[in-house]
């Protein structure tokens, strides 16, 4: 969070008069920042060499002391920038706001320079009329980040410090909130700024400088508006600080389900009395109940569709719509433990190991090390291997279940431990880059917060926007086993055929394989391998997407698959889907878009481990 908050101030550092203007006030994208603060010391900078420019152009009527005095001034100018810089980052109020002060000085200085006769009489020049316009903009950029940007953050630096984000186990939620609160002061403000010094014409050449930063800074733009996306998700997962409890279900891929993997263990993020901690995780056989709650009404479709598996809400992620998996998960929590839950999130072990890459090892009671490298791979595929390999005791599978539970709890008791908020940003990147895959997904009971995790594009829903058409390409393990880790789903698109009433069509392939070695085969103990001696055996969903429809399709086997609806989308599905190791399925079938959608067919499947082998 800190992170946002200092970098967000380093493209900030501009000032002019107004001091300690301490409205809290923040807000930052991550990478926009560097650019940002480069853009406008380079302003600065160029501002300074047009001065020296002009002194050099004017260099028979002018007095070589004016032009020492520009650009000592200039030299000044910088270092003051510099100090602001510095002292946001070491998130230091009272250096920042002094910093501040320094620079407001050699504005003035430079302004008052500015308002000599010589340069008053330079300004008459039409020629040089519009060069000096463009300093005193640029002095004027400087001014405006100093107080709308430097200073706010200060401010909230100095009444909200860093070093109260951690209480005990857990972190305080009025200081987070008045971090997310500036950086969504700040943000627009840092736009204005940056589209302001794109605007900027220098002379002698000057404006290819400017535009090669302008270039950078428009290529940040995309990780920068991922983060206004969210924000307001942060603030309404945050809230005010009053209880709530969400469910953190850390998924299986190695059962892999539509909707990614079998919950195994199930924790919580709980917020109480304004604190935010993150409890145990426990196996989900002791946390969810049993059997669905009546409450979520099963429909005559999901039975049609997912089989007696939407019987129990731990093998609700039959289905591939998280919004409905994690509605039923919190139903069946709240039955079983009485406590009201406020939304769920979906982890699995890519996300462990992604976040271990910026929080450092974790060792398991067993002695097992996980890291950024190899998390993944022992979590899914070794630690199978090590205890329910051919020669397994009929207990080992509880232990290796207890493994994982133990696995997100270590690895989120690090995450708070070690919280680093300099880091906030790298936290923030493994979160929005899990929400582009499917290994992150989140559900909030309420619709307007809902909406927002629609909006970030995290809710693992299917296809409702018939502008961005996505086929669903999706794989339910129905075997007790441990085959999903040699699972590949491959899934080519044809380039599209434009029909006449202005509807695409496209020829789709999805490719299903099974990779088990012959030597995994020899190795391995009934418990990874399953009823079927290593055959992946379960359900294929392929969807349409909204306002589309599927059609033309076969299987390589010369099964049949038949068709259904689901939430408005056509869907084919088949159960029983046998896959030998060494072989695969191939599903072809035609996708045509609703009319009038020019943007290509898109891609949305279960995640699967085959980048992780």
């Amino acid at each position: 969070m800190d992170e946002m908050s200092f970098e967000w101030s380093e493209h900030e550092h501009h000032s002019h008069h107004s001091h300690n203007s301490g409205n809290s006030h923040h807000h930052h994208s991550h990478h926009t920042k560097k650019h940002k603060r480069k853009r406008i010391i380079i302003g600065v900078v160029i501002a300074v060499i047009l001065i020296l420019g002009l002194g050099g152009a004017f260099g028979a009527v002018t007095a070589k002391k004016e032009i020492s005095d520009i650009k000592q001034q200039a030299v000044v100018l910088k270092a003051d920038l510099k100090n602001v810089l510095s002292a946001l980052k070491a998130q230091d109020a009272d250096s920042t706001f002094a910093a501040c002060d320094e620079l407001d000085i050699a504005l003035d200085n430079i302004n008052a320079t500015l308002d000599k006769p010589l340069w008053r009489m330079v300004y008459k020049v039409p020629k040089f009329k519009g060069y000096i316009d463009s300093v005193e903009k640029l002095l004027s950029l400087v001014d405006e980040a100093s107080n709308d940007i430097a200073r706010p953050t200060a401010a909230v630096f100095e009444e909200y410090p860093l070093s109260e984000l951690k209480v005990d186990d857990g972190f305080n939620i009025t200081v987070i909130n008045a971090y997310l609160s500036l950086l969504e002061d700040i943000e627009p403000k840092i736009d204005d700024i940056v589209y302001s010094m794109n605007q900027v014409n220098l002379p002698m050449g000057l404006n290819s400088m400017i535009s090669d930063y302008s270039t950078q800074i428009a290529s940040m733009t995309g990780s920068y508006d991922n983060l206004k996306e969210f924000l307001p998700l942060f603030k309404a997962f945050i809230g005010d600080g009053s209880d709530r409890t969400y469910l953190l279900a850390a998924q299986n891929s190695s059962e892999i389900r539509a909707s990614g993997g079998f919950p195994g263990s199930v924790g919580t993020i709980r917020i109480r009395d304004g604190i935010l901690s993150i409890g145990d995780f426990s196996s989900v056989y002791n946390v969810l109940s049993t059997h669905t709650p009546s409450a979520a009404g099963i429909t005559d479709e999901e039975k049609e569709l997912f089989g007696s598996w939407m019987n129990a809400p731990r093998d609700a992620c039959f289905d591939p719509a998280f919004e409905r998996v994690a509605y039923i998960w919190a139903l069946a929590y709240e039955q079983k433990n009485f406590e009201h839950v406020n939304g769920v999130v979906s982890l699995t072990p890519a996300i462990i190991q992604n976040m271990l890459g910026y929080i450092g090892n974790v060792t398991l009671s067993d002695g097992t090390e996980l890291t950024g490298d190899n998390a993944t791979q022992v979590l899914q595929y070794d630690l199978y291997y090590k205890y329910l390999n051919a020669n397994a005791s009929s207990s080992a599978g509880d232990y290796v279940d207890n493994l994982f539970a133990e696995t997100a709890k270590v690895t989120m008791a690090k995450l708070v431990s070690d919280f680093d908020v300099k880091k906030a940003g790298d936290y923030y990147k493994v979160f929005s880059d899990g929400a582009k895959n499917r290994t992150v997904m989140m559900w909030m009971e309420d619709e307007a917060e809902q909406a927002l995790v629609k909006n970030a594009g995290c809710s693992g829903g299917l296809n409702d926007d018939s502008e961005n058409p996505e086929t669903g390409v999706y794989f339910s393990i129905s075997d007790p086993c441990k085959l999903g880790w040699f699972l590949n789903i491959d899934t080519q698109i044809s380039e599209p055929v434009v029909n006449s009433n202005g509807s695409s069509t496209y020829e789709v392939t999805a490719t299903y394989s099974n990779t088990l070695s012959d030597n995994d085969k020899i190795n391995a103990g009934r418990y990874i391998l399953g009823s079927y001696g290593g055959t992946i055996t379960g359900y294929i969903h392929i969807f349409a997407p909204a306002g589309g429809s599927i059609s033309d399709i076969e299987m390589s086997n010369g099964d049949t698959m038949y068709t259904g609806n689901y939430n408005n989308l056509q869907v084919a599905y088949r159960f029983g889907n046998s896959i030998a190791p060494g072989s695969s399925i191939t599903v072809t079938y035609k996708i045509t878009t609703a009319s009038g959608v020019t943007n290509p067919l898109g891609v949305n499947s279960t995640p699967t481990l085959q980048n992780y082998r």
